[in-house]
């Protein structure tokens, strides 16, 4: 919440925002007049929009992922028969042949977005799309009440102290947190919420904290980078240069320092973002009890990584094991998930701007075309 207010408030503070702002007032445009019966269709339709994205993206992005993340694509085992037995005339060996056994390895469920979804029907009901939602709300409440905590206590000259506070919050809800993971890859219980029951003990804390810490932090750092970046680019000089006295060349430029910002954030993405999260949801999947089932098969020892506690481990996975245990096909199919839900959720915000765009058309038409015309003549 403190990076928003900040780039709220520095945007407001941008000159051009306040001769635009001062303008506005000034000339005092005339107000859409829309109908009472034209605004409740345009809130409704909003509403609809928010709520269908959010779940499209929980579904997705916080169910699905997570069940990627923590799958172990399990091996079948076939038993062909031996073959014909030989003719009578033809000595028999001096061994018998046995039957074949065949290892097979099984296509993962979380390959694909719909086999994944009509497992978790089949296991868990028509409510799995949202599988631990209301732990997954009450988490970022406190996520939310713990960085606000902290934004007032750690002064504003501290360096860094976006990812500071990130950090610590995510530090101390780290077993908050781990309830949510388990409440997402385990079996369906009995009771609807036993997010309490769900936490895991104090004593775990030690194991959970720095991944937490670092996966909450983790947005925050490849925003700094950015920003750095762009920096470095002179890209935060654009809005005081005159572009109408732009070259080819300058122009060209342009494009291809704004494409490398790109490529950065995605690079930040792949490298920073989607290791730290896996990382969290690997580790807090480790100290899941053994009497709870998972939904996807899940190899609990990390490649043998996992000493049990009752033969002196920790039973837990170390940091750098969770994500090394985390094979390169696997990150395959997680990179592959990503893109198909940001496709899937730029498809379905490009047909709501279409269908609202349609609907304020529909309401108040003859209203916008008054005032695209009379900002036109005002060299808006």
């Amino acid at each position: 919440m403190g990076y928003i207010d900040h780039v709220v408030r520095r945007g407001l503070e941008h000159p051009s925002t306040v001769s635009l702002l001062k303008r506005a007032i000034q000339d005092g445009p005339e107000q859409i007049e829309i109908p009472k019966w034209g605004v409740a269709v345009l809130v409704v339709t909003f509403l609809c929009f928010f709520v269908s994205l959010s779940s499209l993206e929980y579904t997705l992005r916080d169910v699905v992922a997570t069940l990627a993340m923590v799958e172990t694509p399990s091996a079948a085992i076939t038993v062909s028969p031996s073959e014909e037995s030989a003719p009578k005339d033809v000595k028999e060996g001096l061994l018998e042949t046995g039957p074949t056994i065949t290892l097979v390895h099984q296509k993962p469920i979380t390959s694909s977005i719909r086999g994944t979804i009509r497992h978790l029907l089949s296991v868990a009901g028509w409510t799995s799309r949202w599988r631990g939602l209301l732990s997954f709300i009450f988490y970022y409440l406190c996520f939310a009440v713990t960085t606000n905590i902290f934004d007032s206590l750690i002064p504003r000259f501290v360096p860094g102290r976006v990812v500071l506070i990130a950090a610590i919050s995510g530090a101390l809800l780290a077993n908050v947190h781990a309830a949510w993971t388990h409440k997402v890859i385990a079996v369906p219980a009995e009771k609807r919420f036993q997010l309490f029951k769900r936490i895991p003990a104090r004593s775990t804390w030690k194991h959970l904290a720095l991944p937490a810490a670092i996966n909450a932090a983790a947005v925050y750092v490849s925003v700094y980078i950015a920003q750095g970046w762009m920096v470095l680019l002179r890209l935060d000089r654009v809005g005081h240069e005159n572009l109408e006295k732009y070259t080819c060349a300058q122009w060209t430029s342009l494009a291809v320092r704004a494409v490398s910002v790109i490529v950065i954030g995605f690079a930040l993405a792949i490298f920073i973002i989607v290791p730290a999260r896996v990382t969290q949801i690997r580790v807090e999947a480790s100290i899941l009890p053994e009497e709870v089932d998972t939904i996807v098969p899940f190899d609990r020892t990390f490649d043998g990584k996992v000493v049990p506690k009752i033969l002196g481990g920790t039973g837990c996975v170390a940091f750098l094991d969770a994500w090394r245990s985390f094979n390169w096909e696997a990150r395959r199919r997680l990179i592959k998930l990503y893109v198909k839900m940001y496709a899937i959720v730029t498809a379905f915000t490009i047909v709501f701007a279409i269908l609202f765009a349609f609907n304020v058309w529909a309401v108040a038409g003859a209203e916008v075309n008054k005032q695209l015309a009379r900002a036109r003549n005002q060299g808006f």
